[in-house]
């Protein structure tokens, strides 16, 4: 029995491996894109600090 419930068990969360990871890709992207903006514009008050 235990090995019947692992199986219907794994049979449902690869779909929602799928959904969720389409969504967290999304969202990991947008962080992936602020966190190159905020590290670009520290980058450049650093280097001004430097600099001058």
């Amino acid at each position: 029995m235990a090995q019947s419930s692992m199986g219907s068990g794994s049979a449902y969360p690869p779909s929602e491996w799928q959904t969720s990871s389409r969504v967290y890709t999304r969202s990991q992207l947008m962080a992936f894109l602020r966190a190159g903006l905020i590290a670009l514009v520290l980058l450049g008050v650093l280097a001004v600090l430097v600099l001058f």
